[in-house]
């Protein structure tokens, strides 16, 4: 999942590199001051909006993948008990075995 998460960066980049040219080409324009400014306002507040709806989807997939891997660990965590569980009732019957091996040579 790793992997595909870095689209998200992708993504603020892209909107950072659109910011940036537009910015260039609103100041290059052959407009009245108040005008040019103006677009640089409405241009920065639809950027800001782009920006914050970004954080809030990486957000959200950051905490998807939070949750994901908090639940194979518990996952692993069990299976790593039951596992161990099965290895000491193995030994202890080995063990058992063996101390019933020996009275029975002696």
């Amino acid at each position: 999942m790793a992997n595909s998460d870095n689209g998200g960066l992708g993504v603020v980049t892209f909107i950072a590199g659109l910011a940036v040219g537009a910015l260039v080409g609103v100041l290059i324009a052959p407009e009245a001051g108040g005008k040019t400014r103006g677009r640089i306002a409405r241009k920065s507040n639809d950027l800001l909006e782009d920006l914050e709806g970004q954080v809030e989807i990486t957000k959200h997939k950051v905490n998807q993948f939070n949750e994901s891997m908090k639940e194979r660990a518990n996952t692993l965590a069990a299976d790593a008990k039951v596992k161990a569980s099965e290895l000491a009732e193995k030994a202890k019957n080995q063990v058992g075995s063996a101390k019933g091996g020996d009275n029975a040579e002696a």
